[in-house]
């Protein structure tokens, strides 16, 4: 079995939270030891030690990316979340990464949840009107690798796990039945006309579900920590 019973228990979240069907963590645990016990004492001994990220309150860093996972049929995933409470401040599926589009998104998150005091991206030109914003109002910018992006990157592998590669194997099934073309303008027009609505339906559903799916360390979901501090 690979993984540990974290990376299970989110694996449930994202597939059932939804439909109300809930694991206890110390049966979740028992099973663990039954079906995977060399597994787990392997891990104990190549744990990573991770360093410690502390941000002082809501909307005070937003980290901000791009996920290219579908990019073979020109959909991007941009995507923010607040530092402090890992709360998606915005996620959603676009047909560009022009930096008007990207800040569009942006800004629509802004005007829901107010302007945060410093943004983390990576040095691509799609940040640009972001960071332009940003500066010109008197807020920070920080810019950097985006494998450093902490923050977005744990949300972008359970995104992927819970959204993104149903459409990504969906798309490349099509590819080999020879029902879609990607080099293709009239095929990618159609594909993005049937599809791009339903996939932000589901980074929606998905969201709402990890904004309110409880924290193992506080018994607090997402959102009630951002709402809480900022409110």
């Amino acid at each position: 079995m690979i993984g540990g019973k974290e990376n299970v228990k989110m694996s449930l979240t994202n597939k059932t939270i939804l439909h109300s069907v809930q694991v206890k963590r110390s049966q979740l645990r028992e099973r663990l030891h039954i079906v995977d016990k060399e597994g787990i004492q392997e891990r104990r001994h190549r744990r990573l030690h991770r360093r410690i990220y502390n941000v002082e309150a809501p909307n005070y860093v937003w980290h901000i990316d791009i996920n290219h996972k579908l990019i073979r049929w020109r959909f991007i995933i941009s995507g923010g979340v607040d530092g402090f409470s890992r709360f998606v401040v915005f996620l959603k599926c676009i047909d560009n990464n022009k930096s008007k589009t990207v800040y569009g998104c942006f800004k629509e998150a802004v005007s829901k949840y107010g302007i945060p005091k410093k943004v983390r991206t990576d040095q691509g030109m799609e940040n640009l009107d972001i960071a332009r914003y940003m500066l010109d109002n008197g807020y920070g910018m920080i810019t950097g690798k985006s494998v450093h992006n902490q923050r977005v990157a744990r949300m972008w592998r359970d995104v992927y796990e819970g959204v993104l590669s149903y459409f990504h194997d969906l798309f490349f099934y099509m590819e080999e039945e020879s029902i879609l073309d990607p080099l293709d303008e009239r095929h990618i027009y159609a594909l993005h006309f049937v599809f791009l609505s339903n996939i932000n339906h589901k980074l929606d559903t998905w969201n709402e579900a990890w904004a309110n799916h409880r924290l193992r360390t506080t018994s607090m979901t997402f959102s009630f920590i951002w709402k809480r501090k900022v409110f």
